[in-house]
């Protein structure tokens, strides 16, 4: 997955963006001197072990690479950057809208594929007109409201008309319908007509999303077990399952013809 793009000099910039920012301005460095560096320029508190995390998940995405026992960014990872902001510059100053009918990207968690799906929703600038279908084998949103991107997701669900199906029908599932529905969504649960693969589909796009087996059964085994959603440990849930790193195929595609076809088979279900 390529990283954001980075805002340079900005004190509120995540930490991978400052640790970035920090090394296009001096390396290589070592993880402390690159701590040092990054704990003068943020806002917040920022341990070392919690920098020296990123720096570590850097060097594993290929962004970062050492030298002896120093840092420095990957000069293929800046090649790749650049030649991306230069064709996004031109598209920009021609006006000019590139849709490829399929592209592929690979995802390392399922909280990275949430994320995903934040950026791309906020980018789609949908309004309260603009149709959404959903299609997810469990509902799960509303129970990390305590961070920022499910909080996103909230507002962006809210904020356009959607319509979401899933086949499961556990007390978490039910949960989550019941707070949807207070909010006027629609949303149905043990709904049998599924693709059996977790989609999103808006406009022309089809976005679909292929968690491994093995991801999917424990979610399934979390939700089947659990019969108290309030008594369900979250933040054990969503670090051993949200956050284990794995790979997610994710599949986007334009097709007008096959999108509206989706989006009307997913409205009927819902009477409409």
């Amino acid at each position: 997955m390529v990283l954001g793009l980075v805002i340079p000099n900005n004190t509120n910039s995540s930490s991978k963006d400052l640790v970035i920012n920090v090394l296009s301005d001096e390396w290589p460095l070592s993880a402390k001197e690159i701590f040092d560096r990054v704990k003068r320029r943020s806002t917040v508190v920022l341990s070392y072990q919690a920098i020296h995390k990123v720096i570590k998940s850097l060097e594993a995405n290929k962004i970062l690479v050492k030298d002896g026992p120093k840092y420095l960014i990957n000069i293929d990872w800046a090649d790749n950057i650049y030649g991306f902001a230069q064709s996004l510059k031109t598209n920009l100053l021609s006006r000019k809208q590139v849709f490829p009918l399929t592209k592929e990207l690979i995802f390392s968690s399922v909280y990275e594929v949430d994320q995903f799906l934040v950026g791309l929703g906020k980018s789609l600038n949908a309004g309260p007109s603009d149709n959404f279908a959903l299609h997810w084998h469990h509902l799960w949103i509303p129970l990390f409201f305590s961070k920022d991107t499910y909080k996103e997701m909230k507002n962006l669900i809210i904020g356009a008309n959607y319509y979401c199906v899933s086949p499961s029908d556990t007390p978490i599932d039910r949960w989550c319908l019941a707070f949807w529905k207070k909010l006027g969504v629609n949303e149905k649960i043990g709904v049998k007509w599924t693709y059996g693969i977790d989609m999103l589909i808006f406009k022309d796009i089809i976005v679909q999303v292929f968690y491994p087996p093995e991801i999917k059964m424990e979610i399934d085994k979390v939700y089947a077990s659990t019969n108290d959603p309030s008594k369900l440990n979250i933040e054990e849930f969503f670090k051993t399952v949200f956050e284990k790193k794995t790979r997610i195929p994710v599949l986007i595609t334009h097709n007008e013809a096959v999108a509206k076809e989706l989006f009307e088979q997913t409205k009927s279900l819902f009477g409409k």
